[in-house]
C-alpha cells in the first residue's frame, strides 16, 4: 500500500493520487492536443511537470496509448462503454480502488496555467466535506478538475447507468463543494480548445 508522502511546504497528503484524464478527441484542435506545442513544449507537459513536483501516485488515462507520447506515467484506458470524460472518470475509480487511494484528482491535459495549489485546496475541502471538491474560477465551475473519493464510486456509477455522461451532472450527484480561486488572466484553469487558443495565450 502507497504511503503518504508530505510536501516541502509540510502538507500531507495521504493515500491521495493523480490521473490526468487525455482520452478526447480534441476535434476543435484538429486531433493530437495533447501532443500540440505551446511555449516550445507540448501542452501535457505543464501539467505533467506539476503532477511530478507533487509526488503523489499518478497516470494518465487515455483512449489509446498513442494520444500521449514520452509520458513518464502508467497508462490506464477510458472505459470503452462510456463516451466522453465520464469514461475516464469511472476509470479513474477503478485504478485508485486497485491503489488503495482514499481520493483521486482529475486533471485535463490542456490546462498549461495550473495552479500549484490545486491539489492540496481541493484535497482539503474534499476531506472536510466527504464528498467531491471542484475547482472554480472566474465565476465557472471546472468539472474535470476535481478531487473525488473513493467512496463516490456507487454513485457515479449509477449515474452512468442511468445513461447519463455530464462531469457536472455527476459532480451534482455526489453532492460536490465548490473551492473558488481569485479571479485573473489567464484563468489558472483555463482549456486550449482550438488552435486559435494556442496562438492568443502563446505570449
Amino acid at each position: 500500500m502507497w504511503t503518504a508522502s508530505r510536501r516541502e511546504r509540510g502538507f500531507l497528503m495521504d493515500r491521495v493520487g493523480v490521473v490526468i484524464l487525455a482520452g478526447g478527441f480534441g476535434t476543435r484542435m484538429g486531433g493530437g492536443k495533447s501532443e500540440r506545442l505551446f511555449r516550445g513544449r507540448r501542452l501535457i507537459d505543464p501539467v505533467i511537470d506539476l503532477v511530478n513536483a507533487w509526488h503523489v501516485p499518478a497516470v494518465m488515462c487515455v483512449r489509446e496509448p498513442a494520444q500521449v507520447k514520452q509520458e513518464p506515467f502508467g497508462w490506464i484506458f477510458d472505459r470503452p462503454d462510456i463516451d466522453g470524460p465520464l469514461a475516464g472518470l469511472l476509470a479513474a475509480f477503478e485504478w485508485a480502488r486497485g491503489e488503495s487511494l482514499d481520493r483521486f484528482l482529475t486533471l485535463p491535459c490542456d490546462t498549461p496555467f495550473l495552479p500549484a495549489d490545486a491539489l492540496e485546496k481541493l484535497y482539503g475541502a474534499s476531506e472536510a466535506r466527504m464528498r467531491p471538491a471542484v475547482a472554480v474560477s472566474n465565476g465557472r465551475r471546472h468539472p474535470v478538475c476535481a478531487v473525488w473519493p473513493a467512496e463516490s464510486f456507487g454513485r457515479v456509477e449509477t449515474y452512468a447507468e442511468a445513461g447519463r455522461r455530464s462531469l457536472v451532472g455527476a459532480l451534482e450527484a455526489c453532492g460536490a463543494v465548490d473551492v473558488t480561486w481569485p479571479e485573473g488572466d489567464p484563468d489558472v484553469f483555463v482549456n486550449m480548445n482550438t488552435p486559435e487558443d494556442l496562438v492568443r495565450f502563446e505570449s
